[in-house]
């Protein structure tokens, strides 16, 4: 089984306090890990919006790192993905659910590549129909 990494787990280790199950889940799985170009923007973002210093510096290093350990299994939201995006929106909006735009489309990519997506955050992807891994539980 493969998995697709949310923001939320992979930003745990950069934690004061990390859940050591989260962190311990990681490293039991660093072969099976997928990151979404999505959840790199996502992670990009919170650092961006820290202030210089010396915890910024030391996550932009951590999220280069990744990035480079993660070659060849970071998945972008392309064509293929788009079209199961599109179907999975058109699935929620008759049926009245609502499913933030970036999680669906991280969805989507995990549904494209048949990956269960890995998050504490289950709710946001509850009505997607992706198989969801919550390693906090």
């Amino acid at each position: 089984m493969s998995f697709l990494v949310d923001t939320d787990v992979f930003s745990e280790p950069t934690k004061v306090r990390p859940s050591v199950a989260v962190v311990e889940w990681l490293r039991g799985h660093e072969r099976e890990i997928y990151v979404s170009t999505i959840t790199i923007g996502e992670l990009r973002r919170g650092i961006e919006s820290l202030t210089d210093g010396r915890r910024k510096s030391g996550l932009q290093e951590w999220l280069q790192n990744l990035c480079h350990c993660m070659k060849g299994r970071v998945l972008s939201y392309n064509t293929g993905a788009a079209h199961v995006w599109g179907q999975m929106k058109a699935k929620s909006d008759a049926a009245g659910l609502v499913i933030p735009s970036l999680d669906s489309q991280i969805a989507a990519i995990a549904v494209r590549h048949g990956l269960t997506v890995v998050t504490r955050n289950s709710s946001d992807f509850k009505n997607t129909g992706v198989n969801l891994l919550n390693p906090f539980a």
